[in-house]
This record gives C-alpha cells, sequence and structure tokens, in this order.
C-alpha cells in the first residue's frame, strides 16, 4: 500500500500531467515564447502580427499607456510604442495578455474571485519591478513578469480541480494562508503545481524559482534567484496586506529581516518603498 506522503506526491504528478492538457497557454502566448521574441529575438512583424487580431490589439496598447510603461506623451499605436520601449516589452506584454484569458471568464468560489487573483498578480508584478528598481536587485522586466506569472498555480488549481480548491477555500482564514491549507490537505501548494507549469510552457527558470519559492524566501536566500525570489515575496506581502490579496481573508507573514537584507533594503528604503507603493498599485489597477 502506498503511504500517503507517496500518494500526495502521485496527485501532483498527476495534477501536474492534467495541466499539459487542460491548462495551457494560448496559442499567440506559445508562439511568442516558442519563437524566442519573448526573450529578446528582434522580429520586425511583431506588431503587424499582434495588430491583426483586434481586442488584444486594444488592450497591449492601453497597457504601454500605463505609467508603468510611458511617463510622456500617450502612443498613438502599438508601432510607436514598439519604437519607443524596449525591443522585448512588448513581446513580453503579449504574453501577459495571452495569460489573462486564462483568468477568464470571472468566477467567484467562496473567498476566490479570478478577476480578484488577476489583479493580485499584476499588483505584484508592478511593485516587485518597483522593488527591484529601487533596491538595484534582479531584472525589474524579468521580475514584472516572474510577479504576474507567481501565482499561477492558484489559478491552475481551481480550474483543474474545482472540487479539491473549494475545500482548501473553504478552510483559509486570517491565520492559515492558502499555501498553508494546500500543505495540510494536499501535500502539496500553488507554487509547486506553478513551477512545473511554468516549465511546461517554456518559462526560464528564474520566473519558475519565483512560483515555487515565493511562500519560501527565507530558505532560497543563496539561490542564484534569491534577488527575484526576494523582490516577489516582499511585493506578494505588501499587496496582500493592502487589501490586494490573492483571496479574500488570505493574510501572510511579513518578510523576515534575512529576506529585506539579501536586497539591500534598510528601514530608508522601505519608507521609500512605502511612498511608491501606492502609486504602483494605481497603475496595475489599469492593468486588466
Amino acid at each position: 500500500m502506498l503511504n500517503s506522503s507517496t500518494s500526495m506526491t502521485n496527485k501532483l504528478t498527476q495534477r501536474i500531467s492534467q495541466a499539459r492538457l487542460d491548462f495551457t497557454l494560448p496559442p499567440g502566448g506559445r508562439r511568442l515564447i516558442a519563437t524566442g521574441d519573448f526573450k529578446g529575438r528582434t522580429n520586425d512583424t511583431l506588431v503587424r502580427w499582434l495588430e491583426a487580431d483586434e481586442e488584444t490589439a486594444t488592450r497591449l496598447l492601453r497597457w504601454c499607456n500605463t505609467p508603468l510603461f510611458n511617463m510622456s506623451r500617450p502612443y498613438e499605436s502599438l508601432a510607436e510604442a514598439e519604437r519607443v520601449m524596449e525591443h522585448d516589452e512588448m513581446a513580453r506584454l503579449a504574453v501577459v495578455n495571452f495569460t489573462y484569458q486564462l483568468f477568464l471568464p470571472n468566477l467567484k468560489v467562496d473567498l476566490f474571485e479570478r478577476a480578484a487573483l488577476w489583479k493580485h498578480c499584476m499588483s505584484v508584478a508592478a511593485v516587485a519591478s518597483m522593488i527591484s528598481r529601487s533596491s538595484g536587485n534582479g531584472n525589474p522586466r524579468l521580475i514584472f513578469i516572474a510577479g504576474v506569472m507567481h501565482d499561477i498555480g492558484i489559478c491552475a488549481s481551481q480550474r483543474l480541480g474545482p472540487d479539491s480548491f473549494q475545500a482548501v477555500i473553504a478552510q483559509v482564514d486570517d491565520l492559515s494562508p492558502t499555501h498553508t491549507i494546500e500543505r495540510e490537505l494536499h501535500g502539496w501548494d500553488h507554487g509547486q503545481l506553478g513551477e512545473a507549469i511554468l516549465r511546461q510552457w517554456g518559462l526560464s527558470e528564474e520566473i519558475q524559482a519565483v512560483a515555487r519559492y515565493h511562500h519560501d524566501a527565507d530558505n532560497q536566500l543563496e539561490s542564484p534567484h534569491a534577488e527575484a525570489i526576494c523582490c516577489v515575496a516582499i511585493a506578494n506581502y505588501l499587496c496582500s496586506r493592502s487589501g490586494r490579496a490573492s483571496i479574500r481573508n488570505n493574510k501572510l507573514d511579513p518578510p523576515s529581516d534575512a529576506v529585506l537584507q539579501r536586497i539591500n533594503i534598510d528601514p530608508d528604503l522601505l519608507t521609500i518603498l512605502d511612498q511608491q507603493l501606492c502609486a504602483s498599485l494605481n497603475s496595475a489597477s489599469e492593468l486588466n
């Protein structure tokens, strides 16, 4: 007879296999990653390809004109935005757009709401990128994407196993965050599932690591991906504290001094980050 640990591991393996078939990135996102545009390959046809879908083009142009990406005169077209922005930033935003489709349509399950989860992910992305720039640690653009993707495992859990997901949500409260309940009930959490899904999608090891360890930054301080993990872990806490939690009533412990010190955040910088938080959250609100 299988022991409980082996059984739980097998269930995670089964869920990962299910995700390979039933939780895939839409074709446009897969194309961008597979052909290298997401990693910065120059592609003169990118804008023309994106503009072929009016809904995608409209959303991307709106996103490009948010304060996160443009602090000057509004871009009038995607072509103009692409000329001014970093050449891979448009492709990265396009992958975010295709990821957004996995959060549609909105759905409420007890304390959970897909729209609120997306808002949380975009808030964490914006704040983590701001932390990266302010502290001089990591690549802010890559950390933005890692922030977007950090809770993809929650979205996948709800879609792939609605009954088991509802059992988790029923036990989430001020003292019991989602990842703790997942580990107690299933033996694994959304970070492990998210890591596997992002690997299936072909995203970088750094983005995978952020998804896997954003609730366990203290044990990753020597990791080659520690800067990104710490930026997202801190942003995750700040956003949740500010009412942008992944799941309502999902209270997280504050980051430890060791996590703050790993990316050189002292009391003065922490004050600056707190002052910039509201602006980052407001900008993230426009990314839907």
